[in-house]
């Protein structure tokens, strides 16, 4: 009999059985009845679900704001504090499942959140002062551009100082974000912050994502009222669509029919986590496939393909060299691959209805979520054409497409073979010696313009290194960013490359939050003491800068910092690396110490390239000089 009710308990045996079971061992079935009842759960717990939970609390207005954040599966708060938030702070003195992360300056605060927004795809909450905000605001830029989801938060002057000219108060200072924001609000009443959080949470999530700034006047988180807090299953809105069936037949149609097709692919495949479906279709195709972004760039901030995949031809351009002249484009997920091809037609698959046919014309577009729109392109291709078909078609396209990117293969082996190890260090031999020193689950965070040209000689793709960079290249983003990978990805290898310039644009701020939270990530410094890229730029112009051979600009020796000596101060272990030949050696104490548990700095001097490269002429000026008197 016991092991009768075992057998009902785990649901081996249904309640009839049961009961039979009971009356053959002696039961009555009255007994047999009552004895099957007493066992059966609930009625409401067998068919009612999970109910998502609201619940009501009394608290100050930071307490408010706090429990609805965690009710949205906040897991970490970047701020850089001030007096008026401070209710927002002893909400969390003993909330446990909020994880607080401090930056010493708002610009590096958001880009940690970016950072950490990108890498894992969830909502990064930032609170900085009033007053700090212009700081934030030069980051919240890649946000915006990027469609990365943040929350920035300020508690502004309380509303009875309004226009009393309090020492801190500059009117209107939300709209300020307007332009960088896909919503900005300033709360008004205490018992309305919970649900002012909650939309602003649900704005910055919703795709396309994006940053929301929200404005919590100082007395309204210290007064207290009654509110209800949502768990976020109440205002998450999936935007997982799939396009139209007929739009994808059209489209699959289209390119199982082109004689010359090319397919461009962009940022919001990562971002929909889309690569396998996306190297599925150029695989059953044979779709040539160009990146966006410049030299050797897959994505505009990500590398969402594989780079060394006999298919992938590199940036894509406007006049492409291969496959030459193109009869169908597909675009997948690119806002800059729409471009305009004469006798092309232009089919884009977006997730973002604001950019899609913003500037170049398109033929067939189609909102949906990236990964569902390709899993349906696949099956739509397969069914209107047999496998011997397409194994044809993709088998010519790829022959051909493997053919030059082989000899680019070539070409880049040559290269690779021909970089010298004697002299200075250049962005080519750093590349390389990157490539055979970095694992191959790396996340390598770039914040740099000049070291772009390092991509191509590094692998990248779903299967191996994985790239994180911004955008529009809002310089000082790049060490508190990678804080904020190395915090969604704390197992996996995260390396911070930048440029003399963003090192000082963001100033050593990161390196302080990156020695307190004692993240073992390795940042690399490339120091040749110059605006590289943009000096460039500037003199191909051929300005009188360049007639004169004076760089008024971008020259940034003179004082000639030691960046190693800069990150021992806050505690980061450091070295100068000068020869090629100490690179590898270099990279491997990095990643020792990472491994230990530390971070380490690489200050890696390279050398400057291009048009004045050698020049050090900079106007000079002295104050000291100036003096009339000695004081």
């Amino acid at each position: 009999m016991r092991e009768l009710i075992k057998q009902y308990i785990d649901k081996g045996i249904s309640r009839r059985d049961l009961t039979r079971g009971l009356t053959a061992a002696g039961l009555s079935a009255a007994a047999a009845k009552a004895m099957a009842q007493s066992l059966a759960p609930p009625a409401a717990a067998q068919t009612a679900p999970a109910q998502p939970k609201i619940s009501e609390m009394r608290g100050t207005g930071g307490a408010l704001f706090v429990q609805q954040l965690k009710a949205a599966g906040v897991e970490y708060i970047f701020f850089n504090p001030s007096t008026a938030d401070s209710p927002v702070f002893d909400a969390l003195v003993n909330e446990s499942s909020i994880q607080l992360i401090k930056g010493v300056q708002e610009g590096a605060v958001v880009a940690m959140a970016d950072g950490y927004a990108r890498a894992s795809g969830k909502l990064g909450v930032v609170i900085v002062a009033n007053v700090g905000l212009p700081n934030a605001a030069t980051q919240m830029v890649n946000s915006f551009k990027d469609q990365t989801p943040i929350l920035v938060v300020a508690a502004s002057v309380a509303q009875e100082n309004l226009g009393r000219e309090a020492l801190q108060e500059y009117e209107n200072i939300e709209r300020v974000t307007q332009p960088m924001t896909k919503w900005h609000w300033v709360a008004t009443a205490t018992s309305g912050i919970a649900e002012t959080t909650r939309r602003a949470v649900k704005f910055a999530t919703t795709q396309p994502s994006g940053p929301v700034y929200l404005s919590i006047p100082e007395n309204l988180l210290r007064t207290e009222a009654t509110a209800q807090i949502f768990d976020k299953s109440l205002f998450e809105v999936s935007m997982r669509m799939r396009p139209d069936k007929a739009d994808i037949d059209a489209a699959a149609k289209m390119i199982i029919e082109a004689k010359n097709p090319l397919m461009s692919i962009g940022d919001e495949i990562y971002q929909c986590g889309a690569e396998k479906e996306v190297l599925e279709l150029a695989e059953l195709l044979g779709l040539p496939t160009a990146g966006q972004g410049g030299t050797g760039a897959l994505g505009f901030w990500t590398k969402p393909f594989p780079s060394r995949h006999p298919l992938y031809l590199g940036p894509l351009l406007r006049e492409m060299r291969f496959p030459g002249a193109v009869d169908v484009h597909l675009n997948i997920g690119s806002k800059y691959g729409e471009q305009f091809m004469p006798g092309a037609k232009q089919i884009s698959i977006r997730r973002d209805p604001t950019s899609l046919a913003r500037v170049a014309p398109v033929d067939l577009g189609m909102i949906a979520d990236i990964r569902l729109a390709t899993a349906d392109l696949i099956e739509s291709v397969k069914s209107q054409a047999t496998a011997a078909r397409l194994k044809q078609i993709a088998g010519e396209r790829l022959a051909r497409t493997s053919e030059y990117t082989a000899k680019l293969g070539r070409l880049l082996d040559r290269v690779i073979k021909e970089t010298p190890y004697d002299g200075d260090i250049t962005m080519e031999r750093l590349g390389i010696e990157l490539e055979a020193s970095l694992e191959r689950d790396t996340i390598y965070v770039n914040d740099v313009d000049s070291g772009k040209r390092m991509d191509i000689f590094m692998r990248w793709g779903p299967d191996d290194k994985q790239y994180i960079g911004t955008g529009p290249n809002v310089l000082g983003w790049g060490m508190a960013a990678a804080l904020g990978v190395k915090l969604a990805k704390p197992d996996r290898p995260v390396l911070s490359v930048v440029g003399d310039g963003s090192f000082l644009f963001s100033g050593p701020q990161p390196l302080w939050s990156i020695s307190r939270y004692q993240a073992p990530l390795t940042v690399i410094v490339l120091n040749n003491r110059s605006y590289n890229n943009e000096r460039n730029r500037i003199w191909m112009s051929g300005g009188t800068q360049f007639q004169s051979g004076r760089d008024m600009t971008c020259y940034l020796g003179s004082p000639d910092v030691d960046y190693a000596k800069t990150s021992q101060a806050f505690g980061v272990d450091a070295e100068i690396v000068k020869d090629p030949r100490q690179i590898q050696a270099a990279v491997r104490r990095a990643r020792n110490a990472n491994a230990e548990g530390r971070p380490y700095l690489l200050d890696v001097n390279v050398a400057r390239n291009g048009i004045g490269n050698t020049s050090t002429w900079h106007p000079a000026y002295s104050l000291a000089a100036k003096r009339t008197r000695r004081v």
